[in-house]
């Protein structure tokens, strides 16, 4: 039996097959301490990373808990970052965040994607006064080889700017069973914009489908309410029904061709659309004019006769 072992084993490392331990370069686990009459800004660095491929393959996965009577706070960040990058901090993007009091998060983690170093910034003092011991965890999530553990403390005055969490990202879905490709569900462009089933979203939000919703609300400016207003000028009904008989579409609203090639935005649609129902509202109620008035006199000639 432990020669077939033994065999079975050199037959898998003759053929590449191995099991490799967990890797210490990819693990720092430590702590740092803020005193009791911590301020917001203050802030503590405490490590710094090598990964490879001179510096891209750094990403890492940092978490935090600390708690102290009335407040308990955990948080897990995602920090990325590549070569030749910017030498200032920036804050971590937050992926998980469990708290015992709503709203109660006193620190966050922040990364100079330069030097590849870390530090827990405060954003709040939740708590009783008390020293706030924060535990830290990091793991390379890329290849790493190693960690260098120091101390530096001081206080951030300054806004901190957000680190970007990936280049851009994709979400493909499908049965790997009996699909032979998968589908692009989901789409993160480098520019913030989102795209649902497009790889290459033109807007914030980018949707090939159809979308269905209980209510969509629309911001818009310059209402046309104007219309009311004494000085507004209507276009004649003559020259309005020789606009529509030349272009086919009515003044100031889109045409087919251009809707067809370039779509429409809805709150713009909303508000021209309004201002026609408006303008018609006036030419109603002075038609309505004109034919009372047409009336009246018809009745007046009536009068006269007999």
């Amino acid at each position: 039996m432990n020669t077939f072992i033994l065999f079975f084993t050199l037959f898998m490392l003759g053929h590449g097959y191995y099991a490799k331990a967990q890797n210490a370069n990819d693990y720092l686990e430590t702590n740092v301490t803020f005193p009791a009459n911590y301020k917001i800004g203050d802030f503590i660095e405490f490590a710094t990373s090598k990964p490879l491929s001179a510096g891209a393959s750094a990403y890492y996965e940092v978490s935090i808990t600390y708690a102290r009577a009335n407040m308990a706070a955990a948080a897990t960040h995602i920090v990325s970052s590549s070569h030749a990058n910017s030498p200032s901090w920036q804050e971590a993007g937050r992926v998980n965040n469990n708290v015992y009091t709503t709203g109660a998060v006193n620190f966050t983690i922040d990364h100079n994607p330069n030097t590849k170093a870390f530090r827990v910034r405060a954003i709040e003092t939740f708590g009783v006064t008390a020293p706030l011991v924060v535990y830290i965890k990091i793991r390379s999530i890329n290849f790493n080889t190693g960690f260098n553990t120091y101390l530096t403390t001081g206080n951030e005055p300054n806004l901190v700017k957000r680190l970007p969490m990936t280049y851009d990202w994709d979400l493909v879905v499908g049965n790997t069973s009996t699909s032979s490709e998968g589908s692009l569900a989901i789409k993160a462009a480098l520019n913030g914009n989102f795209g649902i089933g497009t790889p290459n979203p033109t807007e914030k939000l980018a949707v090939n489908g159809t979308i269905r919703a209980k209510e969509i609300k629309v911001e818009a400016n310059l209402w046309p309410d104007y219309v009311f207003n004494e000085n507004h000028q209507l276009m004649p009904l003559d020259s309005l029904a020789s606009f529509v008989k030349e272009n086919k579409h009515l003044p100031n609203i889109a045409p087919a061709k251009s809707v067809e090639e370039n779509g429409i935005a809805l709150g713009e649609l909303n508000r021209q659309l309004l201002q026609k129902i408006e303008e018609m509202t006036l030419y109603l109620i002075d038609q309505s004019r004109e034919i009372k008035s047409l009336k009246n006199e018809v009745q007046a000639l009536k009068t006269q006769k007999r």
